[in-house]
């Protein structure tokens, strides 16, 4: 029996503003209206139509919530497909305004008076964000549609599942919740509103089995605070992380934004990716008039202000050093790029080893990288840091070469060194030269090596390139030493490292001439020219911005070397730049290498290393 329009009619009345949709409905359970009319159910059309809006966000939110000036709550269609992937993990990378609060107060209120559609029988979330400002936002947003304000009396359909809640030490909201085991015995369903503080210590204590919320997830920056938050979800809870970027490629939600698929189909393990743009809204919260006005405000398209809040995307840091947009076009699917790295843990006698290649993709005509495992392994530490010479280097072969067979050893290779201690990473990178390109072949990070250890580590590595590269390493303490021994300790007389190897004070002076042999020369005191002299960590920067500029390197999608690139910063000292130090080993590394190469060019000006500030060897 199809629908009348009495049917239909009564459908409309009752809130139900997609008959077709509950045709649909009806056809998915195998039922039809003729034997819903007849009772053949034991369903009434008033229960069945029930049914059919708890079942969906969109539709419960819909029916039951209005918007402010009192006119039935309507989602932009952009919207739908995430509220609708409640039962997944997702990220948000959006612009601002755009409607996260409004999705994360809908969504809220439908899992928790309808158990997630009945799924649930008693659903417990959490919501944090990194002040209680953003919380109180949204426990407002859910408290006007159920009409409690004592100062703004009203009646709401949602309001006979409003439960008193508790307001200290923090916000806990509770309702009354449909119970799908027993739908006359409505059961406890709880929302928890945490601020962050510096720790997440406020998490502590949480434990929720439906959903764990992130608001201004992007200025969460400390990783305590999400380790305290992930501890809260219990198995089969879903995570969802909401923010407008803020250029920090650092933080753990730049992490999961990375990691995160556009279109994960359910069932399928990882984040879903939702990126709102404000271009996306309808008129009138987008328009020429609009756009036109944030570009007054943030000054032009191309700024961080409006990358960010207009569109949605990370943009550049303040004040960058390397900018994302040089950084892009010298990222190439590189088929042979492996990533190392060890990690030393000499309390448990283990190394921990990992080897991946990154496989790059391409989305909507964004790039992203997706780091291929080929090994995650545990080892013994102690044979790799024992007093036996031989011993340890017949396992540090042991345990590199069978990872490193893909090298041709034929080739032209740099190589770039920021050794650590043993509480700050060792950075290593390899690239061969190609037509004049840099095409990066391995990176190495290691944590928690001591000296000899490092020294055998590069060693392998060498000999795994035909003992060809030249290398330059950062003289700090634990640089100074490693070269010293590669310099002079016996085993390793074969590899010649005094001739390939070299050690850089970055706070060293050196004479300003670039890859082409073309020098820098200025005026002196006396009006005559010569060579400009500048720090060396400072020329070996502007050295690579120009190498990026001209796209003279192949770097692979690696996503920790590109945050470290990209959230890089300078400000400007007395008479040359200060450059950040955090998360700052990979540029080293790559400022090492370049120092290398330099060192390596004939000036077309009289010797212009001659001075030896370039360079100093440790032995």
């Amino acid at each position: 029996m199809k629908r009348t329009p009495d049917i239909e009619r009564q459908m409309l009345d009752r809130g139900v503003y997609a008959p077709d949709e509950f045709d649909a409905w009806l056809a998915g359970n195998g039922w039809s209206w003729g034997a819903l009319e007849r009772g053949a159910y034991d369903v009434s059309l008033d229960e069945a139509l029930l049914a059919f809006t708890v079942e969906d966000p969109v539709r419960f939110c819909e029916t039951f919530m209005v918007e402010a000036n009192g006119d039935p709550y309507r989602l932009f269609d952009y919207q739908k497909p995430s509220i609708r992937s409640w039962d997944q993990d997702v990220v948000h990378e959006d612009g601002a305004e755009v409607g996260k609060t409004r999705e994360i107060a809908a969504l809220l209120l439908w899992g928790h008076i309808t158990g997630f559609g009945g799924t649930f029988a008693n659903p417990s979330s959490l919501v944090v964000a990194p002040q209680q400002i953003f919380l109180n936002e949204i426990i407002d947003a859910i408290e006007r549609q159920l009409g409690v304000f004592k100062s703004l009396p009203g009646e709401s359909l949602l309001k006979q599942s409003w439960l008193e809640p508790r307001r200290t030490p923090h916000t806990q909201l509770r309702f009354r919740c449909l119970n799908p085991a027993h739908p006359d015995k409505p059961t406890l369903a709880t929302v928890d509103f945490r601020p962050a503080g510096h720790d997440g210590e406020a998490f502590r204590g949480v434990h929720v089995n439906a959903l764990a919320l992130v608001d201004e997830a992007a200025k969460m920056k400390a990783k305590v605070q999400w380790t305290e938050f992930y501890r809260a979800m219990m198995p089969g809870c879903h995570m969802r992380a909401y923010s407008v970027p803020d250029g920090d490629r650092n933080t753990e939600f730049y992490r999961l934004c990375a990691e995160a698929r556009v279109g994960l189909r359910q069932g399928e393990r990882g984040f879903r990716k939702f990126h709102w743009p404000k271009t996306i809204m309808p008129a009138p919260f987008w328009s020429e008039e609009r756009d036109a006005h944030f570009v007054k405000l943030y000054g032009g398209r191309a700024t961080p202000g409006y990358q960010r809040n207009v569109l949605g995307l990370w943009g550049d840091a303040e004040d960058p050093v390397f900018r994302w947009d040089q950084l892009l076009p010298n990222v190439v699917e590189l088929p042979d790029y492996r990533r190392i790295v060890l990690v030393a843990n000499p309390d448990h006698d283990a190394l921990e080893f990992g080897v991946n290649r990154i496989q790059l993709e391409i989305t909507e005509g964004r790039k992203s990288g997706h780091a291929v495992q080929l090994t995650d392994s545990a080892v013994d530490l102690s044979p790799l840091i024992g007093k036996d010479d031989e011993a340890r280097r017949a396992h540090w072969a042991d345990l590199l070469a069978p990872w490193l067979t893909h090298i041709d050893p034929r080739g032209v290779f740099w190589a770039g060194a920021d050794l650590g201690e043993r509480n700050d990473p060792t950075e290593i990178i390899v690239s061969e030269e190609v037509g004049g390109e840099l095409r990066d072949v391995l990176r190495v990070k290691a944590s928690g090596l001591p000296y000899h250890a490092q020294t055998e580590l590069i060693y392998q590595i060498d000999r795994a390139f035909g003992q060809r590269p030249g290398w330059g390493v950062d003289l700090g303490s634990a640089g100074t030493a490693v070269v010293k021994d590669l310099h002079n300790l016996d085993r390793y007389d074969d590899a010649h490292f005094e001739d390939r190897l070299v050690g850089f004070h970055f706070q060293e002076a050196v004479e300003c001439t670039g890859e082409d042999g073309e020098s820098l020369v200025v005026a002196n005191e006396k009006g005559e020219d010569e060579i400009l002299r500048a720090p060396a960590k400072h020329w070996a920067t502007q050295c690579i911005v120009a190498r990026l500029q001209q796209r003279g390197y192949r770097m692979a999608y690696d996503g920790d070397v590109l945050n470290d690139y990209t959230s890089h910063t300078a400000r400007q000292g007395a008479k040359w730049p200060i450059y950040g130090k955090s998360n700052d080993h990979t540029i080293d590394a790559r400022r090492q290498q370049m120092l290398c190469k330099l060192r390596s060019v004939e000036a077309t000006e009289p010797d212009v290393f001659s001075a030896g500030a370039m360079s100093r060897n440790a032995a």
